[in-house]
């Protein structure tokens, strides 16, 4: 077994860590064998931020994108916007400070804390919460728009968990609501993955990485091997993201209720310049939500249609 990520570096944890027996597997035949279902639930803490999260961890790279999401889907200051998976925070707080209303939703404890803090400092008024894409805590009709960034989508063991997901933002969104996804080019990195890489971090931590297909070709499968120079192995990590065609996508969105699903090629920026991993070439997809207000919200205009004005 391997030990347990802490998602914090406070003094304290550090030494308890240097005290710890730090083991890997060593080689392993078949990847696929050690990724864990909820394998998510863990990965997405410092480590991440030093090992992938800074791929993109950048003021301006996060601008530039912003740039292009508000182009695309042509987002209005009065509009609503969910950014679901937002991780630390970077793209919600990007739009906040332009004076959009958007907020954040993440899994990881740790990074909407870091979201949290982020926000503070700054002096923003934004709400980020820690949820389940598949649940969302959101009342029906509530958003104009919703994006999915950073390759957040396709880390569940099955498409209908991520079906799941699109019919949450389906009744999240308004009638005529929008939906951005930035996503792998599954098709691409079927054939192009890296097996093996590794990569300094920083001057005191490198990377190893260990890529395959799933036995069934729809999945790639990564173990990450993380070493601190002076502190040993940090963590010996699995994990899966499926790997979606731009057919196999719109067929998903379809099924969900979206239409008018649209692709657009975005570049991926990094003054890392390594080991791009699944963020080496990216997909932008849009769609539009075209349904009836719910019975509850509809009632409520017609009152509103009917009150009188003395």
């Amino acid at each position: 077994m391997i030990d347990e990520i802490h998602t914090g570096e406070p003094p304290d944890s550090r030494r308890k860590e240097k005290r710890k027996e730090r083991r890997t597997l060593g080689p392993v035949p078949d990847l696929e064998e050690h990724v864990k279902s909820d394998w998510w639930k863990g990965i997405f803490n410092h480590l991440y931020l030093k090992t992938d999260g800074d791929v993109v961890d950048d003021r301006q790279i996060t601008r530039t994108e912003i740039d292009l999401i508000i182009r695309i889907l042509r987002l209005q200051p009065d509009e609503k916007i969910l950014d679901l998976c937002c991780g630390q925070g970077r793209h919600t707080l990007e739009l906040v400070r332009r004076g959009y209303s958007a907020e954040g939703i993440d899994r990881s404890h740790y990074l909407i804390q870091r979201a949290r803090s982020t926000a503070k400092k700054e002096g923003l008024s934004v709400r980020f919460r820690e949820g389940d894409a598949r649940r969302l805590p959101y009342r029906t009709d509530t958003y104009d728009a919703a994006l999915v960034l950073g390759n957040s989508f396709g880390y569940f063991d099955s498409v209908e968990e991520d079906l799941r997901i699109l019919m949450e933002l389906r009744r999240v969104l308004k009638p005529w609501g929008r939906i951005l996804l930035d996503v792998a080019d599954g098709e691409y990195l079927r054939e192009h993955f890296q097996p093996r890489s590794w990569e300094w971090i920083d001057p005191s931590m490198f990377v190893c990485r260990e890529r395959s297909l799933s036995l069934d070709g729809q999945r790639l499968i990564s173990r990450e091997v993380i070493t601190d120079v002076d502190r040993g192995v940090m963590a010996d990590q699995f994990y899966a993201e499926r790997l979606y065609t731009d057919e196999s996508l719109r067929r998903l969105l379809e099924r969900a209720g979206f239409s008018g699903v649209a692709f657009h090629d975005i570049i991926t920026e990094s003054r890392r310049n390594q080991d791009l991993g699944m963020m080496e070439r990216r997909r932008i997809v849009t769609a539009i939500l075209k349904k009836e207000w719910s019975t509850a919200r509809a009632r409520g205009q017609e009152r509103i249609k009917h009150v009188a004005v003395l």
